[in-house]
């Protein structure tokens, strides 16, 4: 399946970096040299000197602090996976319960090439929250390793859940970016892993769940149109051959 990328992760995390500084920045120590640049060059953007500010101040002040949770936050938004992944872990010694925490730690496992503790850590997420975009990452990562069984119960379980129309994934066709609904990108998912476990009338119907939710969902498309040229292509085919066709966008 062509990568669909969530929208709500980093993007809600990082947003919560500027909110919080922002209205911190205004009690910041006039001494505070560190601190003063980190503001500074995170109000311009020059977001690799903002980390290189907060290196210093938190290695003068010591890890027991917000900014190390901020530092994490800014390591994601410029895909430095490993250094978010050791102050995600190490403020988690902390705050082991912090949802925004298990998160960073949770994508960034996927990023680092393992799944399976990613999965560990989205299955206690999404106990916790029931949040459609935790439902959305948990099949996503089981699909992945076909785990195909799990992954339609966490589908069947995100069915009960509120998806509001902001809830929004983004995925890749080719140099192409589309967005879709994230509730569409549930229904794709499920189709797949139900067509994986040879249940191609049930994925067929998901398919087309997803394409009357967008009919501009590109990838969901190209399944739904992959299942009725198999059908098609059954109805003229002998019985010593078999359909060629699967679904476009299945997960490698």
């Amino acid at each position: 399946m062509k990568k669909v990328v969530l929208l709500s992760f980093s993007t809600i995390l990082c947003y919560g970096v500027y909110a919080q500084q922002g209205k911190t920045a205004n009690f910041v120590l006039k001494g505070d040299a560190n601190l003063k640049v980190f503001y500074q060059t995170l109000a311009s953007g020059d977001v690799n000197t903002a980390i290189t500010s907060l290196n210093y101040y938190i290695n003068e002040h010591g890890n027991n602090s917000p900014y190390a949770d901020t530092l994490a936050m800014l390591y994601m938004q410029q895909g430095l996976f490993g250094q978010c992944y050791y102050w995600a872990d190490k403020r988690l010694q902390v705050k082991p319960e912090d949802n925004g925490l298990l998160e960073m730690k949770g994508i960034c496992l996927e990023k680092l090439q393992q799944p399976k503790e990613a999965i560990n850590i989205f299955e206690k997420l999404y106990s916790k929250t029931k949040n459609p975009f935790h439902a959305y990452k948990l099949m996503e990562l089981q699909y992945g390793i076909k785990r195909l069984a799990e992954c339609v119960s966490t589908a069947n379980s995100a069915e009960n859940l509120q998806f509001k129309p902001d809830y929004v994934v983004s995925y890749n066709v080719g140099d192409q970016v589309g967005r879709t609904y994230l509730q569409a990108g549930v229904f794709n998912i499920h189709g797949l892993a139900l067509y994986d476990l040879d249940k191609k009338a049930e994925a067929k119907a998901y398919f087309e769940k997803a394409v009357a939710l967008d009919s501009n969902f590109v990838l969901a498309r190209q399944n739904l149109e992959a299942m009725r040229k198999m059908e098609s292509g059954s109805n003229n085919l002998n019985n010593n051959n078999v359909p060629s066709v699967n679904p476009a966008n299945k997960q490698h």
